[in-house]
């Protein structure tokens, strides 16, 4: 089974593009103040690096140190290969190319990472057999629809940029502390300080690097593309023939947990979309 990148490859592309130009502008900034003469060394090798994430010893080392994983042991293996590979047979892939990892927590989960990678959680292990091919098939979803791929892409390329917002965070935090010295001076002196000083920072920030400006208005459009990620691998799993497997296991999980509580504003920038707008849609699936 082939899979070609779908809207939330697309999408995840573009709409990382303002970031990534963001960071490379940093990086150039960078390249500079270290080394004038040659100030492209410092950004051109921060853009291939990018292509290293993929290098299977250090796809082991981001497991470890990255997602807290670690490698199954012989009784984990017995209980989690079978199942991997009955999913990989079903979609016409060759399941040893993957590596398999245990995520250390409590909670029922699995995901995939990077180029090669999928991970369980121990919970995961004691689902029917048929439950855990369900889960692995989304998986495998991810995988062969690029998204583990172009999301570990976008961690990388995007440090720079992320790593700036961080410092104009913590100038904020100064800006605070600055303000509350003039308060014995007056309220309204201690905001027209503050008001001046953020000016200030938001001036010297879009000058230096007016793309990351850019960055907080996309946040909610970045939820939206991961969470269609997520209706993409349902769509792979159904495929598979897991469809209406997943079915059960999200209405399992939806009736542990006594339905979807969030508010509003914690969807809109949810990564993940309810467990009953996956279980509709694919309904819908099995419909057609």
């Amino acid at each position: 089974m082939v899979e070609r990148p779908g809207g939330a490859v697309v999408s995840a592309v573009l709409l990382a593009a303002p970031v990534v130009v963001g960071s490379a502008v940093g990086m150039a900034l960078i390249g500079r103040l270290v080394w004038a003469e040659q100030a492209w060394v410092v950004p051109v090798a921060w853009g291939l690096a990018g292509g290293v994430m993929f290098v299977p010893s250090v796809e082991n080392v981001l497991g470890w140190v990255m997602f807290d994983m670690r490698r199954p042991t012989p009784a984990e293996l017995r209980k989690l290969e079978p199942s991997w590979q009955a999913v990989c047979e079903a979609a016409g892939t060759d399941g040893g190319r993957y590596l398999l990892w245990i995520e250390h927590s409590r909670a029922l989960n699995a995901f995939a990472a990077g180029g090669r990678m999928v991970a369980v959680t121990k919970p995961a292990l004691t689902l029917p057999e048929r439950y855990l091919e369900a889960i692995l098939a989304h998986e495998l979803g991810h995988h062969l629809s690029g998204h583990a791929r172009i999301s570990l892409l976008r961690w990388w390329y995007e440090l720079p940029a992320r790593a700036t917002i961080l410092l104009a965070r913590l100038v904020a935090v100064v800006v605070v502390g600055v303000a509350r010295v003039f308060v014995p001076f007056g309220r309204v002196v201690a905001v027209l300080v503050s008001v001046l000083l953020t000016l200030g920072l938001l001036t010297g920030l879009a000058f230096l690097n007016p793309w990351l400006l850019v960055i907080p208005l996309l946040s909610p459009v970045l939820a939206w593309s991961r969470r269609l990620g997520e209706y993409e691998a349902d769509r792979t799993a159904a495929r598979l023939g897991y469809g209406p497997v997943l079915v059960q296991v999200l209405s399992a999980w939806l009736a542990e947990s006594g339905g979807d509580r969030r508010r509003m504003r914690d969807r809109v920038f949810a990564s993940h979309p309810a467990h009953i707008d996956r279980i509709k849609r694919l309904r819908e699936l099995q419909g057609r």
